[in-house]
């Protein structure tokens, strides 16, 4: 594959297509225009040469696919974003909260010199801040994972991931990290009240928090050891 690099717009569309894919999110262009937020015929503009240039195939029922070589540009981009938010937390002590945004910007100018860069002085790190798994950095499967949305009564449970997409809403990105709901927390569901939309749980088994489907839906809970 061609080592030139595509450009921002490109990149982003790479970034969107892979990160709904791994999400189970079905990927049609209808989607993609409201996720990122232009016109039907700007969507297909973009993604029609996309397909020129061998990243996505599109089929009749405007299902999109990477391609190999789509993935494989994806993948750096979304790692070049994650490292650059471990950067924010992990050495600027950025807010947890403030890195998916201020990484976006970062992201389209690291080189691949600064990546490895990047990889040795954060110490090869497996996640991004918000436990999402790195592009080409894990080893073994990840862990079995289900929204908190799912959780019943009585389960102990640990906060393995904030769902990706979620992360582009500042406000329910600044209200998880202000309740401690955070990847590694450790949860017990106290409350399933699905009349007033909400699943209460205690955290670390000290204070109660009271979630909303809507969030609850977005935070990936593993059980606790």
């Amino acid at each position: 594959m061609s080592s030139k690099r595509t450009s921002q717009t490109v990149e982003d569309y790479l970034q969107l297509i892979y990160t709904m894919h791994r999400e189970g999110d079905p990927v049609i262009a209808a989607r993609l225009k409201e996720r990122i937020g232009v016109s039907a015929p700007t969507a297909w503009a973009t993604l029609r040469r996309m397909n020129r240039d061998g990243l996505v195939d599109l089929d009749r029922g405007r299902q999109v696919q990477l391609t190999d070589a789509g993935r494989e540009k994806a993948e750096s981009i979304i790692r070049r974003h994650m490292l650059a938010e471990r950067l924010l937390t992990d050495i600027l002590a950025l807010e947890w909260a403030d890195s998916h945004e201020e990484a976006h910007l970062m992201e389209h100018a690291i080189s691949p010199l600064v990546e490895q860069a990047l990889l040795k002085v954060l110490n090869r790190p497996t996640t991004c801040p918000h436990g999402n798994p790195i592009p080409g950095m894990q080893s073994g499967p990840l862990p079995e994972t289900k929204p908190l949305r799912q959780a019943e009564e009585g389960e102990r449970l640990v906060i393995n991931n904030i769902s990706e997409h979620a992360e582009e809403d500042y406000e329910l990105m600044r209200y998880l990290q202000r309740s401690g709901l955070v990847p590694g927390a450790t949860l017990k569901i106290e409350e399933v009240a699905l009349s007033n939309a909400t699943i209460t749980v205690s955290l670390d088994g000290e204070r109660t928090v009271a979630v909303g489907l809507a969030a609850a839906a977005v935070i990936q809970v593993r059980p606790a050891a």
